[in-house]
């Protein structure tokens, strides 16, 4: 039977349920990498090492970081003895600077073991990737019932409103997804709607009238729920055998079809059975859009998953049209991302320091800042100078992360995510690309860069250096994408280092004017 594209795990899963989401470096560890995430993941709750510790308070305290977040960002919303769910806070809340995807939300959520997530739906459009573990969603849509299987890997694309429940059908791993979530009624926030809690909500005479029974079994029915522990419970042996066997029954055990048919494929899509768009040494990316996968062409969201190797990073680069929300899975390392708007907010921000210094408050400068917003709407000329003075100022943000951190990357911004060498594991991060369907993903180091592309008197009146001495810079990586990081290069010999020097400072000179720009 085939399966709807707007098919709908993410959901299932409470109500903007879910956060993070992992995978490895072969497909066999990436059979792996979701129980160690899930390991790490818990010890965060309880305490992680004084290491981890200070890397959270830096990322959450402080406000030069405005895109990058540490777990503790996220909100538990759902509690319960066999599974939770946490939410990350509106990102309009979080920094001013994310005004622009204040309308979604991401969230995670953890089944344990032969849990189930009872029947319900979200006021929310939403797409999911399933971390860790295996799983039954059912969906009913449009008068159809459909249940198929559901695992690591899988990105599922869901809309608003449809009733779904979701087992964890695994005797030992939880069962962990995350998700994005397109808020509907009210910008940036949701809501799960459970079905049992919704119908015995209703007046005892429309419950007799729309049932056409008597109050006694009504009560005896859905005045059950109020003894239940939440909407995840536990289920069965014989409950779980059950739920496996409607999918199997359903078609829908084995998993999309492989290309060239998986263009049009209507279910779930796994994201680690593909063809990696980018692999070398120094690391994989997996990526599933419109083309691979129709459903997401309703959302305009592209899903990816970066495996990058201990030592090694993602060469530079910056995306024409989309917002990259991502969350680290496994692994830890550094963001670098360059922001031309974080001057501009820290003088603001100082200068309000000074004028509370001299007895002003907040709403007062509030009250300022929103008539100087409108005075530049209107013209005044004030914007335009503003914009000016931006053009050569501009910061990077660095900030380490760890799993459960999160970061977002606007549109034109730069950025580069190194993976530690410290540790044994590789850097894990799954991302949820914004307005993906006009977005070209532009290279600015590696063989690919755009930069080699100009012309020759463009290059020397750019960097004010000879063409040759650039193109020896700008030619000498030879990878793509994926690139020995910093520590690597460290071996390199002083020498080659002094060669290229010169170019470099060029080159960042360039990055730094076109930072501005954008």
């Amino acid at each position: 039977m085939a399966i709807r594209a707007t098919i709908p795990l993410l959901f299932l899963l409470s109500a903007g349920l879910l956060f993070a989401a992992a995978v490895g470096t072969s497909r066999e560890e990436e059979g792996r990498r979701g129980e160690q995430w899930e390991q790490q993941h818990g010890k965060q709750e309880q305490s992680r090492g004084e290491r981890e510790r200070e890397g959270e308070q830096e990322q959450e305290q402080d406000s030069r970081r405005p895109y990058v977040f540490g777990p503790r960002s996220f909100r538990r919303i759902v509690r319960s003895d066999q599974g939770s769910v946490k939410a990350f806070r509106p990102f309009n809340e979080e920094s001013r600077l994310l005004r622009g995807i204040k309308n979604y939300r991401v969230t995670i959520i953890k089944a344990n073991p032969r849990s189930f997530i009872v029947p319900g739906y979200p006021d929310a459009d939403g797409i999911s990737y399933v971390v860790q573990g295996e799983g039954v969603l059912t969906v009913i849509e449009n008068g159809e019932k459909r249940s198929y299987t559901v695992r690591q890997g899988d990105v599922i694309v869901a809309p608003a409103g449809t009733i779904r429940h979701l087992a964890n059908t695994d005797d030992r791993r939880k069962l962990i997804v995350a998700n994005i979530l397109h808020t509907i009624s009210v910008p940036g926030r949701f809501q799960y709607f459970l079905g049992e809690s919704l119908v015995s909500s209703l007046s005892k005479r429309v419950q007799r009238a729309a049932f056409k029974t008597s109050e006694e079994r009504l009560e005896k029915l859905f005045g059950r729920q109020g003894q239940k522990k939440g909407f995840i419970v536990r289920a069965s042996e014989e409950q779980v055998r059950e739920l496996r066997r409607q999918a199997s029954e359903g078609g829908q055990s084995h998993h999309w079809p492989l290309p060239p048919f998986g263009g049009d494929s209507h279910d779930t899509y796994n994201l680690l059975q593909q063809r990696p768009t980018i692999a070398n040494r120094h690391g994989r990316l997996y990526e599933a859009d419109a083309r691979s996968f129709r459903a997401l062409g309703d959302q305009d969201v592209r899903v990816a998953f970066a495996n990058i190797t201990a030592g090694s990073m993602t060469a530079p680069y910056y995306n024409t049209q989309s917002v990259k929300i991502a969350l680290v899975l496994e692994g830890e390392g550094e963001v670098e991302i360059v922001c031309p708007h974080l001057s501009q907010d820290s003088e603001r921000h100082q200068q309000g320091q000074s004028e509370r210094g001299k007895g002003r408050g907040r709403e007062e400068e509030d009250d300022e800042r929103e008539q100087q917003h409108q005075q530049q709407g209107r013209g005044s000329g004030s914007e335009s100078e503003s914009e000016e003075q931006q053009q050569d100022k501009y910061e990077t943000i660095r900030a380490r992360v760890l799993p459960g951190s999160a970061f977002v990357v606007p549109p034109g911004h730069p950025v580069v995510e190194i993976s530690s060498s410290r540790g044994s594991s590789n850097l894990q991060v799954v991302c949820f690309e914004i307005n993906a369907e006009k977005n070209e993903r532009v290279w600015l180091a590696g063989k690919n860069n755009v930069l080699g592309m100009l012309d020759r008197p463009a290059k020397e009146l750019t960097f004010g250096a000879p063409a040759r001495e650039i193109d020896a810079v700008l030619g000498a990586q030879q990878d793509e994408g994926f690139l020995a990081g910093p520590e690597q290069q460290q071996g390199q010999g002083e020498e080659e280092w002094r060669h290229r020097g010169r170019g470099e400072e060029a080159v960042e000179s360039f990055l730094r004017m076109a930072t501005g720009a954008f």
